[in-house]
């Protein structure tokens, strides 16, 4: 009897689905020339989403950056071209979008705007700007940033 006990108890926790979020990120810079090279805060900032995010327990995906020569004039999901019945089929419930606005591509970008995309519901269901900044070293701004996305995954969790 005591073995039938454990054995269901432990079926029952094994069928208990425990399911973590997938969230994709997609970088979009502005005001860049479009034949430089990626630019490097562009890259910290697309690593502290993967990283703060992955330690928060998402599932963490990205697409490749995106670069308009222009801040876009149209809502950012159709000027990223964004399919969601792709990114459903691939089992994503969540794309952030990151779009960094430059001015000088030797400085941080100008504004940072956030966009939260639920991709079950078509729907961007949260939005933030905020003003770039400069750092005095790379490590000053890779705390900055991590500081700066963890504000999100409260968001993202409540969503």
């Amino acid at each position: 009897m005591k073995k039938l006990a454990i054995t269901a108890l432990l079926a029952a926790f094994l069928t208990v689905s425990v399911h973590a979020n997938l969230i994709s990120f997609y970088i979009v810079e502005t005001g860049l020339p479009m034949e430089s090279e990626r630019n490097r805060s562009s890259m910290l900032w697309e690593n502290a989403f993967l990283d703060v995010f992955f330690d928060a327990g998402f599932i963490v995906t990205n697409y490749p950056m995106m670069r308009f020569a222009e801040k876009p004039t149209k809502n950012i999901i159709e000027a990223a071209g964004f399919d969601a019945r792709e990114a459903m089929d691939a089992g994503v419930d969540y794309i952030l979008i990151a779009q960094l606005d430059y001015t000088n591509p030797l400085n941080g970008p100008d504004d940072v705007s956030f966009y939260v995309f639920k991709v079950v519901n078509h729907l961007v269901v949260y939005e933030k700007k905020i003003a770039g900044r400069h750092y005095r070293n790379e490590r000053d701004a890779i705390d900055e940033l991590r500081k700066i996305v963890r504000e999100l995954v409260p968001v993202i969790s409540s969503i």
